[in-house]
């Protein structure tokens, strides 16, 4: 997975600018997969990892504040032209906005959508990570944001120029990637939440 997706970016010219945005419910995994490719893709904007070093004992109640930061940092970075990525459930307007504002500046943006097969698999993961002393996400809003990302999916699909699925149930495997709206690579054998996602592009 490392060496695949760094090889993914060094292909790319140097003269480009690029946006990344690590996607998908809490527990998929974006933060390990984000950290194993930072040395690559510029600064990482992480609203929830700001919400938390502002207030560390509740960081829902810092979350406005993390997301005006964060809106600010992305605003900043763009105007200077740096290459960027953000970390994101995909569960709101933030991230979208944010994407189709890079790319109308001249941002390739580039999407890696982690999931797993089922929102219990994602409820269970936050459960272990919380044992292991990270961050409480309540199962209500796991259960919420689960439906509301891979609905948010499809416009972010529209937006990227290059998007990469993974499927991170067992380990991270790639099972499709997309280029300018085309579909390059498509595994057989893939979950069902990648054909529901991707329906769009059988039709």
């Amino acid at each position: 997975m490392k060496t695949d997706s760094v090889l993914k970016l060094r292909a790319m010219s140097d003269c480009e600018i690029i946006m990344t945005v690590f996607a998908g419910t809490n527990g998929a995994g974006k933060s390990t997969i984000s950290a194993q490719m930072k040395e690559y893709v510029g600064v990482i904007i992480d609203p929830d990892q700001i919400a938390r070093a502002i207030n560390p004992a509740n960081p829902r109640d810092a979350d406005l504040s993390a997301g005006r930061e964060a809106v600010k940092l992305i605003r900043q970075l763009i105007s200077q032209r740096d290459n960027f990525a953000i970390e994101t459930t995909l569960s709101g307007s933030f991230a979208l906005r944010h994407m189709k504002m890079a790319n109308e500046q001249g941002y390739r943006v580039v999407l890696y959508y982690i999931g797993l097969q089922d929102v219990q698999m994602h409820i269970d993961r936050v459960t272990s990570r919380v044992e292991q002393g990270g961050h409480w996400i309540a199962e209500k809003d796991i259960r919420w944001r689960y439906g509301q990302s891979l609905s948010n999916l499809i416009p972010a699909l529209q937006v990227s120029d290059e998007v990469i699925i993974i499927d991170n149930t067992y380990k991270p495997e790639i099972v499709a990637e997309i280029k300018q709206s085309k579909i390059v690579f498509y595994k057989d054998e893939t979950p069902q939440w990648v054909k529901e996602a991707l329906a769009i592009y059988f039709k």
